[in-house]
């Protein structure tokens, strides 16, 4: 039989989840974009002229996941790529005006619920969970590394 604290954890993570689900749902119907599109967005808003690389190092994604979702972005007229006159491999990365008025108008926070919280957690609380975390992983059996480079709303639908 499962222990009631198992059940209660359990119960816990489901709240997270169910979180970030309705977080992404609220911004896809207000934005007509998904939740990690909008936090792209919102990124590239704070750091004009970001290139790819930095971008996804600022989401924790793998570049080549930041490159499709800024393809859709790109297709969609919310955001421009420029390249560089010095060097033309390198491309920077501006909101156009639509892609500003999504971020004016998207439900906060634009991070999502769970960035949003672990960014106002006081620095030990976060490291005593994120080495609880690692212990968990650590007795899961199942599980794909490449999890970790995927924007969590793309894992919870």
């Amino acid at each position: 039989m499962t222990s009631p604290l198992v059940l209660e954890t359990l119960r816990k993570f489901r709240i997270i989840v169910g979180a970030v689900r309705q977080h992404s749902r609220t911004l896809e119907d207000s934005c007509g974009i998904s939740g990690t599109q909008v936090w792209i967005l919102a990124t590239i808003a704070e750091q004009s002229d970001i290139k790819v690389s930095q971008l996804g190092q600022a989401l924790s994604i793998h570049v080549s996941t930041a490159s499709n979702l800024l393809d859709k972005l790109g297709r969609a007229g919310l955001i421009e790529r420029l390249r560089s006159e010095e060097d033309r491999r390198v491309v920077r990365l501006r909101l156009t005006e639509a892609g500003k008025a999504v971020i004016e108008r998207a439900p906060k926070p634009l991070t999502g619920p769970i960035s949003d919280a672990l960014a106002r957690m006081p620095a030990s609380t976060l490291a005593e969970l994120d080495a609880n975390l690692a212990v968990l992983i650590g007795h899961m059996s199942e599980i794909d590394q490449r999890a970790a480079d995927e924007p969590l709303s793309n894992l919870v639908r």
